[in-house]
């Protein structure tokens, strides 16, 4: 908060009030000017990865994956209640990430100011207004446009929440710092205890942001408890992090709480509580977690890791589902993984997009903002520097060695950072308002401060307006409902009472949402290939049925394995490596269910995963049926074709007219699942061109590669397609496209000279042929084709030369010495018989 003082000065502020109304005039434009935006790009509906699950869990108060997020849940079913109109539930929800990103970059904003306060001293002037306001605002705007940070504020997610958080928790402390030290200000202090114990219940990583606060708490003189205590406390926190993230250990954690204990009651016997205090507020915000343990017991439709023991709370908590990771062992070379950071971190702020190698031009304006103001902050006040740089440190340099991210990971990684660059654009902040510091001493000395200082604040903060621009159109998700189409798609062709195997997230949550959200197909039990590795989610699906399904089928489903047999499975050796619990447990179902009720594959899944059942499948569009027949890659042509052409919805992948639809961004990973459409309208398209439907089949084919141009099949097949069709020009004019796009597309070529040679063009197919000879020279059979083509087209001196080269570099080759020979005897047959 800006805390001015009269002087007479030539812009001396007549009133406290005026400078107090423009701290908050700023603020308000950071909070709502990132709300209406974040709220006008919002995903329209759920959106790939968590948010699906996340919407669901809220929606029917459901557990989702391990740590639970148990505070996130409910308040984004609070938010779900909200009598918004014209919002959906999805929508409600995402609106709350709207709201948690729009409050996390109000306190950029407040924190800059606040920071810059103590670096320069306390306003005196109009001028020392604008410049804290303008400085200010250029780093929260330049946070709101940032690319991590707004994708985490337009989809129901916990980040936003979690940054929202840190940055309420550093302003905290730092209002600790300005009161006397008296114990009524120590309850700043048992505040942060809480929150952060809460904050567990939406994401462990905010915990983190207490690094920076315990060394400002130590740096600061005078306190009412002495370093004992707050090193006494601190380890409460530093206990619950080491048991969730280093080790396994449960009984040592349960030593050390009893050791940890003993020592609390003796310092609370001695008249010294605060420490107790700490630890018992961290203990109560700890407690929101019980909402798993209470809930678990009525059975959700959700209901991830089944805490309703306390062992399997205390499992869920500990994330014991998944593998923990090691610092030791790097998972890639470690200058990788400060490479992929840096990646990330270079893309935040770009203003506009330009590449000199890995430098990204875009963004250096920001970044060295950025540096400036850490520098400055160092100069000017050690203390709130070593709060804040140990804040950016551990949320960077401490997650790239933490995390251990390989080089292969399963999607984008930003969001895990998305502390650090958030806390880098509060330097931005600094040192966009240490700038302008400078330049109003030189404003002053014209004898215009506050008009000069005034117009370059101004146009400071309209800097990030680049980064909007940049980021816009991929951030903008109004208009995306690829996800939940893709749910829907997934189920609408299934047969009543079906039973879905799924892979992994993508094909498993959205699911979950358009089921338990919107209602649909509840009927079709989803059963996720990576959890039914789990016991308790085998007995989930044994145990939980939907009503829907009970009415049609009496509560059935093929797993007729009783609770203990469940705990007793284990991984068997088989004659391909392992077979994982998950492949006996999809095997029990198949052979117990006796095709009683239909069972599907999603075309998600590896092939490697249902390899055993691959004779008994038939694709019938995103899912492959088990039927009680055998054949090789069978599919269900009818049923297909009704599926992918009538039945499913393209929003945003397809217009009207069956052309590419640009009109929305699609990421990475969502380029990577469309392509299943590509695939099944691929399969069409071969169906029909068995069939001799050559329109048909090139129709479907040209549908595939709208969806997704990156294939190869298409570019390779259409051509012959066309020749197929009897239309001889498309055909080498497709070629001759693919052609230009990918000058070295052998495979390509090689099809160019097909078409050309079914025309008599002997001499364009050889064309062709030669550079992919050219680049295998050791090819025999491009030699003989290129021979073959020479011949025909009368280039004998050519086609002989052919032969003799390779017979010259393989003398061994008797039946190319053989081809020489007929050849040389039908020549000189042909010159005997001329008259």
């Amino acid at each position: 908060m800006i805390r001015p003082k009269s002087q007479a000065t030539a812009d001396a502020v007549p009133a406290n009030g005026m400078l107090r109304r423009l701290f908050w005039a700023g603020a308000a434009f950071a909070f709502f000017g990132s709300l209406i935006l974040y709220a006008r790009t919002m995903e329209a509906t759920a959106s790939f990865w968590d948010s699906g699950e996340f919407i669901a869990s809220a929606y029917i108060l459901g557990i989702p994956h391990s740590p639970g997020t148990p505070l996130f849940i409910l308040v984004a079913k609070v938010a779900s209640l909200l009598p918004i109109p014209f919002l959906s539930i999805a929508q409600r929800v995402n609106l709350l990430s709207a709201f948690c990103g729009a409050a996390g970059v109000l306190f950029v904003y407040a924190l800059a100011v606040r920071i810059f306060d103590d670096m320069a001293g306390q306003s005196k002037s109009l001028s020392d207004g604008l410049v804290r306001i303008g400085g200010a605002l250029t780093g929260a705007l330049f946070l709101a446009f940032s690319d991590s940070h707004w994708t985490n504020s337009v989809e129901a997610e916990v980040y936003g929440m979690s940054t929202a958080f840190m940055g309420f928790m550093t302003w905290l402390a730092l209002k600790w710092g300005d009161l006397p030290k008296t114990p009524r200000s120590t309850s700043l202090i048992y505040l942060v205890f809480y929150l952060l114990a809460l904050s567990v219940g939406f994401h462990l990583g905010t915990v983190l942001v207490f690094s920076g606060i315990f060394f400002f708490v130590l740096m600061s003189k005078d306190r009412p408890f002495t370093t004992a205590e707050w090193f006494l406390a601190s380890f409460s926190l530093a206990l619950f992090m080491a048991d969730a993230t280093i080790y396994r250990n449960g009984g040592l954690t349960v030593f050390l709480l009893l050791v940890y204990a003993v020592v609390l009651a003796w310092q609370y016997s001695r008249g010294r509580s605060f420490a107790a205090a700490c630890a018992g507020l961290f203990l109560l915000g700890l407690t929101v977690h019980l909402y798993l343990y209470l809930r678990s017991m009525h059975n959700p439709a959700i209901d991830e890791g089944d805490p309703e023991t306390w062992r399997n709370l205390y499992a869920v908590l500990r994330r014991e589902q998944y593998p923990p990771t090691s610092v030791i062992h790097r998972k890639a070379d470690f200058l990788w993984q400060l490479q992929h950071f840096n990646g990330y971190f270079q893309a935040q702020f770009q203003m506009f997009s330009a590449y000199v190698g890995r430098l990204n031009l875009g963004s250096l304006i920001p970044v060295a903002l950025g540096i400036w103001g850490m520098v400055d902050q160092f100069a000017k006040h050690r203390k709130t520097f070593v709060m804040l740089f140990v804040t950016q440190l551990v949320m960077s340099l401490g997650l790239i060695v933490f995390l251990n991210f390989s080089d292969s990971e399963v999607r984008e990684r930003d969001y895990f950072y998305s502390p650090a660059f958030y806390y880098f654009a509060i330097y931005i902040g600094i040192g966009a308002a240490s700038v302008l510091n400078e330049l109003k001493g030189v404003f002053a000395r014209w004898g215009r401060p506050v008009l000069a200082t005034g117009a370059v604040a101004a146009a400071m903060a309209i800097m990030p307006l680049f980064t909007l621009k940049t980021h816009f159109f991929t951030h903008d998700r109004s208009r995306s409902v690829i996800c939940a189409e893709y749910a829907r798609n997934m189920l609408v062709c299934l047969e009543p009472n079906a039973i879905l195997f799924t892979n992994g997230d993508n094909d498993t949550f959205p699911l979950w949402y358009i089921q338990e959200v919107e209602g649909y197909r509840r009927d079709v039990k989803v059963v996720n290939l990576s959890l039914l590795n789990t016991p308790w989610y085998i007995k989930q699906c044994r145990d939980n049925i939907p009503p829907e399904t009970q009415v049609a089928e009496g509560g059935k489903f093929p797993i007729v394995w009783r609770d203990d047999q469940i705990d007793a499975l284990t991984p068997v050796p088989s004659e391909g490596g392992w077979l994982l619990i998950r492949d006996l447990a999809v095997d029990h179902i198949i052979r117990t269910n006796r095709f009683q009720r239909p069972i599907y594959f999603a075309v998600t899944i590896p092939a490697a995963t249902f390899a055993p059942y691959r004779e008994i499948l038939e694709m019938e569009g995103l899912a492959y049926k088990v039927v009680p027949r055998k054949g090789e890659r069978m599919v269900n042509v009818p049923k297909l074709e009704d599926c992918i052409v009538n039945q499913y919805q393209y929003s945003g992948i397809l217009t009207a007219d069956w052309k590419r639809d640009d009109s929305v961004h699609r990421q990475q990973y969502v380029v990577h699942l469309i392509q299943n459409y590509s695939v099944a309208f691929m399969e069409l398209s071969f169906a029909k061109h068995e069939e001799g439907n050559h329109e048909a089949a090139i129709e479907y084919m040209l549908t595939a590669q709208e969806i997704s141009p990156h294939l190869d099949p298409p570019r390779q097949l259409l051509g012959l397609y066309y020749m197929d069709a009897g239309d001889t020009t498309r055909a080498i004019q497709h070629y001759l496209e693919v052609l230009k796009d990918r000058p070295n597309d052998f495979q390509a070529m090689y099809r160019l000279a097909n078409v050309y040679e079914r025309t008599g063009q002997y001499d364009k197919a050889l064309e062709m042929i030669q550079p992919i000879l050219a680049d295998d020279p050791e090819a025999r059979d491009l030699m003989v084709t290129a021979y073959t083509l020479a011949a025909r087209g009368g280039m004998v001196p050519r086609a002989r030369e052919y032969l003799t080269d390779w017979i010259a570099r393989h003398p061994g080759d008797t039946e190319a010495r053989k081809m020489l020979e007929d050849f040389d005897r039908v020549l000189s047959e042909e010159r005997s018989a001329q008259p």
